[in-house]
């Protein structure tokens, strides 16, 4: 069921693909079009961007101030590339042989709380700082690879311009769609 209902793999991108990459002008066109690949793609569970969207991620609203075209694009198809610290991902070996993988909710002198999967990000476990034997940072981007693999050059060309359209702001109408959000929640 599933399977049916995810969008089919155009293929596996990767970066010498796109060498020729035009990003489209942001108009509103191209603008809702690269919206609705942010949503194919899956962006939305775990990056907010113009207050929708859910917290796991970095903010792509200011994503930009950092990266553009190519070097946005890389992020995407190679998260592993540049880690965000805040996002880091940590392996924990305890002292019983467990092995745990997660980003870092909160720490104290005593326990460390780590979220192991980012999609129940309220699920927290807690490690007792005694039993912890190691903690290594992680190579690898709690963003899985191939997100992007869902979608056309085109539809990566818009979305590129939508993430890049700073200030870009959700249309009217299409607010009232989401109930969830009755009136932006004033999140920053």
């Amino acid at each position: 069921l599933l399977a049916e209902q995810s969008p089919r793999k155009v293929q596996q991108w990767q970066m010498q693909d796109f060498e020729d990459l035009v990003v489209p002008e942001a108009t509103e066109k191209t603008v809702m079009r690269g919206m609705a690949a942010f949503m194919k793609a899956n962006c939305n569970q775990c990056h907010v961007l113009a207050g929708h969207g859910v917290n796991l991620g970095p903010d792509l609203t200011k994503v930009t101030e950092r990266y553009k075209n190519l070097k946005l694009l890389k992020q995407l198809i190679e998260p592993s590339s540049e880690i965000n610290e805040k996002y880091q991902t940590f392996k924990f070996l305890m002292d019983d042989g467990r092995l745990v993988i997660g980003v870092v909710a909160s720490e104290d002198e005593k326990i460390v709380s780590v979220i192991t999967n980012l999609l129940i990000p309220k699920q927290l476990t807690r490690l007792n700082k005694k039993e912890i034997e190691q903690r290594v940072k992680s190579k690898v981007s709690a963003m899985p690879v191939g997100l992007l693999d869902v979608l056309t050059k085109e539809e990566i060309g818009e979305l590129l311009s939508f993430l890049q359209s700073t200030g870009f702001q959700m249309p009217e109408h299409l607010k009232k769609m989401h109930s969830h959000d009755h009136h932006g929640s004033g999140k920053k």
